[in-house]
């Protein structure tokens, strides 16, 4: 509680004090706040009139703000967070208001539902893309179960690039940096003939591994080499129908693996993880030292002794065509797209330099033995989605329909290999394939000048099946699973059964193994119910109620039935479907004489078989339960005087799950959830003035995270306390806005800080820490042309 009332003064002083400034500067020229445009209910509105929770950011401030990844999203934006278990190009998954999945497996959605131009992304690992040429971005909180098509319970984040049209524009951004970042983006677009226009958009980014390995002959780690390019067309045969056609690629590879090692211990009653004290030596290698006899002693973040070149390559393809058609009065929309995503992804998961025994550099063997613990995921994804849509108003009225029909086959190839300690080889095979109808609609409808009710409605039929087998090569787990214990540690003999068809399976699951188990056929129904009133013609307070759903799933990761490697009955490969209402009370207002945007709100989510991920020995676990989030966000963006900019951003949260079950599984707690702060602030101070024929700006913007858990079972070793963020950008722009330098500064400070925790303890005495990016400084330059200026 002390906590939220600091942060309630907190935000009380900022409000105080934007309204002490504005108040003094009323009557100076040139102050005022610019309309947003936003998409939250599928149409253009003024975010001032929309009754949901949103952030929005146009071009330009997503340009000033530095925002050139998906994920740079969350440092402006309250209550919402991420995870990426590696650098750049790896799985991404968003929390917001504290709902998320953290399990990084590929065939799992995030309940944060992604769309980029309307199209879902269902792939966690294609969602570290670069932001290039970008019109705007909307964060959208709380379940979207009405409008839009794929498991947004925790909400939507949708990035929206700039299309083509007829007046010709043109621009190129080069910037250099530190680690040797090259990076640059461009895009030129225009009228090709009568009715016809293009753009093309290109993006790259370079740059050396930030983390530095003291391997001798291995690489160094965190580095990136990323490029994407976008093509669209656009045909307007008339004033009523327009037909986008695009197509996009990209290609991210970087240098990854580069955990931190925490030597590790259990605690007396096994079901929480410690830091190893410098002088104990509990597994029997050396004071302070984990299962390998290894201990990482420099306290450098972004140093470390790896054994193996770990890598990630994604590459993202898409094809979409968007129809926009006003027919007799009725608009009608129809988005069809099909987007793959192939991702490999390779690392040294032991963190330490040796390369096979007797613990010694030694002459460096093969790559696929060069490590302990080298674990492989590769991944193919493809998608096909269609959405029609027809909208339509009258006096008091408006309504949208539409139906949506989503296509996703997931085949996954995951490899765990440790021959160099003779442990165990895992080969996992599997297919995911799901299918899904919805019908959906909303109406809207006046019922006083000043009083508006909205009602919608989604129903979702879904068909997943999944076929999975997982073999060990080594003999270890047929030995094991056959031999009562000891000298293996497992219970009782796992029999030969359909889903365990020879002793080297650890698992076959399909069809023809488990039956009814390996398929999802489920249909249910979502939607919204809201109240605005518009108070004054600067401020709307909206009441809702609000149901999202999680379709269910299945675990897929290295999964074991055998009990020699991990504990997963056939019963425990499916989970269900989540369930998440939500409560929600918010204002939106325009205030001291329109220089001030004041936008509030308060919720309360009651969370039904809520799916959580846990990190069990070598394998990850979803499962179902209960879950309670509640919290607040309050943001402010003031433009008090002419050139000055303010904005401030507080996030409130507080999300516990409930009936969490302990490692030894003798009992259930109530956790914390992962990735949801208890308070998140964010601020930005900008300023403009005419100097040298142009104009010059400073800015300052700054985000805090407060005490963050990177596992649902909270073990000490995943704990984050909270870290501050800060960066700076100044610039100049010529006077005919033809050209802009500019230099920034971001982490200003190296704060070091967890972006991201694997707990090995129980195996292998260590803990997994993937810490963030360094600080990090660069110039550049930027041209425009035409109706870019």
């Amino acid at each position: 509680m002390g906590t939220i009332r600091t942060a309630v003064a907190l935000a009380a002083a900022i409000a105080a004090a934007l309204g002490s400034m504005a108040g003094s500067a009323l009557a100076a020229e040139g102050g005022g706040i610019e309309e947003i445009i936003v998409t939250a209910q599928r149409r253009e509105q003024n975010l001032q009139d929309v009754g949901i929770s949103v952030s929005a950011f146009g071009a330009e401030e997503v340009r000033n703000l530095g925002f050139t990844s998906t994920v740079d999203v969350a440092q402006m934006t309250p209550n919402l967070s991420y995870t990426t278990p590696q650098a750049a190009s790896s799985q991404v998954n968003f929390f917001l208001r504290g709902v998320g999945l953290n399990d990084f497996a590929d065939a799992q959605e995030n309940p944060v539902a992604v769309y980029v131009d309307d199209v879902y992304k269902p792939a966690m690992g294609g969602l570290s893309l670069q932001l290039f040429d970008i019109e705007r971005i909307e964060v959208l909180r709380g379940p979207q179960g009405a409008l839009f098509g794929r498991n947004s319970t925790g909400g939507v984040i949708h990035y929206v690039t700039k299309r083509p049209t007829e007046a010709f524009d043109a621009y190129a951004d080069l910037s250099y940096g530190s680690y040797n970042e090259f990076k640059g983006e461009g895009a030129v677009g225009g009228a090709l003939g009568a009715g016809i226009s293009a753009r093309l958009s290109a993006a790259f980014d370079d740059y050396d591994g930030y983390t530095k390995n003291r391997t001798p002959n291995v690489q160094d780690y965190n580095s990136s080499d990323a490029s994407a390019a976008r093509l669209q067309v656009l045909f307007r045969p008339s004033d009523d129908l327009g037909i986008l056609l695009s197509g996009n690629y990209s290609r991210n590879s970087a240098a990854v693996g580069a955990w931190q090692h925490q030597a590790t211990r259990p605690s007396a009653d096994g079901n929480s993880s410690l830091p190893l004290p410098a002088d104990e030596n509990f597994w029997g290698a050396c004071a302070g030292c984990d299962a390998f006899g290894y201990v990482d002693t420099d306290g450098d973040p972004w140093h470390g002794d790896y054994d193996r070149p770990g890598r990630v390559r994604v590459q993202n393809e898409g094809l979409q065509a968007n129809v926009d058609w006003r027919i007799g009065g009725l608009d009608f929309t129809s988005i069809t797209a099909y987007t793959t995503v192939d991702r490999l992804q390779q690392e040294d998961s032991d963190m330490n330099p040796f390369l096979m025994p007797p613990y010694n550099p030694g002459p460096i063997p093969p790559p696929e033995v060069r490590s302990f613990i080298a674990p492989s995921f590769a991944a193919d994804t493809d998608t096909f989605s269609q959405e029609f849509r027809l909208a339509g108003s009258a006096e008091r009225l408006r309504w949208l329909a539409g139906v949506y029909y989503f296509d996703n086959d997931v085949g996954g190839h995951y490899t765990l290999n440790t021959d160099a300690i003779g442990f165990v080889d895992m080969d996992a095979n599997y297919t995911q394939e799901t299918e899904s109808w919805d019908l959906f609609g909303q109406v809207e409808y006046d019922l006083a000048p000043d009083w508006t009710v909205i009602a919608g409605l989604r129903w979702t039929s879904e068909d997943k099946e999944l076929d999975y087998s997982n073999i060990d090569s080594t003999g270890i787990v047929a030995f094991c699973s056959t031999t009562p214990a000891p000298p293996c540690t497992n219970p009782d003999p796992t029999p030969i059964s359909p889903s365990r068809p020879t002793a080297d399976y650890l698992m076959l699951f399909n069809g023809a193994s488990v039956g009814g188990l390996a398929k999802h056929d489920d249909s249910y129904v979502t939607g919204r119910l809201q109240l605005n009133w518009k108070a004054t013609d600067d401020v709307l307070l909206y009441g809702s109620w609000s149901r999202g759903k999680k379709s269910a799933g299945f675990n897929n990761g290295f999964l074991d039935q055998t009990q020699v490697f991990g504990n997963n009955p056939v019963g425990s490969v499916p989970f269900g479907t989540e369930t998440l209402d939500a409560y929600e009370l918010g204002v939106k207002s325009t205030v001291l004489s329109a220089t001030t945007r004041l936008n509030a709100s308060v919720f309360y989510y009651d969370y039904k078989d809520f799916q959580t991920f846990q990190w069990l020995i070598l394998n990850q676990v979803i499962f179902n339960t209960d879950a309670e989030v509640y919290g607040a966000e309050l943001e402010i963006d003031s433009r008090p005087i002419e050139g000055l900019t303010l904005q401030a951003g507080l996030g409130l949260l507080h999300a516990t799950a409930d009936d969490i079950p302990t490692i030894t599984g003798d009992a259930v707690r109530e956790r914390e959830m992962v990735g949801a702060p208890d308070l998140s602030l964010d601020a930005l101070v900008r300023y403009e003035w005419p100097a040298l024929g142009g104009t010059l700006a400073l800015q300052a913007s700054g985000s805090y995270h407060e005490d963050i858990w990177y596992d649902i079972q909270n073990h000490p070793v995943s704990h984050e306390n909270g870290y501050t963020l800060v960066n700076f950008r100044g610039s100049y722009t010529s006077g005919d806005r033809a050209w802009e330098l500019y230099a920034y500064v971001n982490n200003a400070f190296e704060e070091e800080y967890k972006a991201y925790t694997f707990d090995f303890t129980g195996l292998f005495g260590f803990n997994q820490i993937a810490y963030g990016a360094p600080r990090w400084a660069g110039i550049g330059a930027r041209m425009n042309f035409g109706a870019s200026r």
